[in-house]
């Protein structure tokens, strides 16, 4: 008998235990909501909007990453196309020509979109707001390397960092 009480008790902590992962994991806590919503999130909260700006930010950011979605499926697909063509065993230089100019051209749709998006960001802003995110814009570009890439930990050189010394 002591042996199964033994066993009873394990087993009992460990249905709570999975209940407990369960209820975290699937469970909906307003730290995940938050998390899931990204960069919109972080700019309502820095510009701190009050309930008219946020209802119609959230409008707004909603609309622009659908467009998003959608250009960045079109981009996607058009890339498929390309590299499908990378096996062909001949290649017709004026057709991969207009599908890399197709996808350029929704790439250029793609930052015009982003750029109309923040421009109507700002419009939805008070003076205070619109000073913030000029500051919030001005850090996030200078944080980001050539061609939108992050930059190495570090720094740069002008920031008074200095790169790693070189291996041998």
């Amino acid at each position: 008998m002591k042996k199964n009480v033994l066993l009873y008790i394990l087993l009992v902590f460990l249905i709570a235990m999975n209940g407990f992962f369960l209820v975290k994991h699937f469970g909906k806590s307003e730290q995940k909501e938050l998390r899931g919503r990204g960069p919109g999130n972080f700019i309502a909260t820095q510009l701190d909007f009050d309930a008219a700006q946020l209802q119609q930010f959230e409008k707004m950011d909603a609309e622009h990453r659908e467009k998003i979605k959608d250009l960045l499926g079109d981009i996607r697909a058009s890339k498929d196309v390309l590299f499908d063509k990378a096996s062909d065993s001949t290649v017709n230089e004026s057709e991969i020509d207009a599908i890399v100019t197709q996808i350029a051209n929704k790439e250029k749709a793609k930052e015009l979109e982003t750029f109309r998006f923040f421009k109507a960001v700002v419009e939805l802003c008070n003076e205070n707001q619109k000073e913030r995110f000029r500051s919030i814009i001005k850090d996030a570009l200078r944080r980001q390397g050539p061609q939108g890439r992050k930059r190495p930990p570090g720094g740069r050189p002008e920031d008074g960092h200095r790169p790693p010394p070189p291996e041998h």
